[in-house]
């Protein structure tokens, strides 16, 4: 996103202990000796909410035998982020439920821009307030990374809702050894 002057901040919508948010601002140090974009990191850091009969039946049986729940405290990610080394300013953590944060941060956001969003939110609910909200605040040349398209029924069903109810023509690229997916924000044909 750099090196293509697309405009924005790298945003991640579902953290747990931090993994793809320190990747994103290790990747910029790397390549750029700096971070060049600061990256948000939201989470409830409670954990999944519950998963619905519209995420399918993979994610209700993973949500009742799985114990973590894909919780992390905000304080444990915050040491992970900070042992980074990389200024405080570079990143910002949004702690909360996606619908409550996801919208004001997308008023927050939407002069300066998101050149790439990650949504991890796993299920339909939180994949679908992400993409509302935030989908319309990326550039042509941004990415939507998508973590769980190819996981939980839920993350594909709202990502083609969304793309179909504003009639977008955005073509979703599985994610090369990957369970994820992501599209790029084209302009209309």
């Amino acid at each position: 996103m750099i090196d293509r002057n697309v405009p924005g901040v790298f945003v991640e919508c579902g953290v747990w202990r931090g993994g793809c948010s320190a990747a994103m601002l290790l990747a910029q140090r790397e390549r750029h000796g700096t971070v060049m974009r600061k990256t948000y990191l939201l989470d409830s850091f409670q954990g999944l909410p519950p998963a619905t009969e519209r995420d399918g039946p993979f994610a209700l049986a993973w949500q009742a035998d799985t114990h973590h729940n894909c919780r992390a405290s905000l304080s444990e990610v915050r040491a992970a982020i900070a042992a980074l080394d990389t200024p405080a300013e570079s990143y910002e953590f949004v702690p909360g439920w996606f619908d409550n944060t996801v919208p004001l941060l997308a008023r927050r956001l939407a002069q300066e821009r998101i050149a790439l969003l990650r949504v991890d939110g796993d299920w339909y609910d939180s994949t679908a307030v992400c993409l509302e909200h935030l989908v319309p605040i990326v550039p042509e040349g941004g990415v939507v990374i998508l973590d769980d398209y190819y996981v939980f029924d839920g993350c594909a069903r709202a990502t083609h809702d969304f793309l179909s109810r504003h009639d977008l023509p955005f073509r979703i690229c599985h994610v090369p050894g990957g369970v994820g997916a992501y599209f790029t924000h084209v302009p209309s044909r």
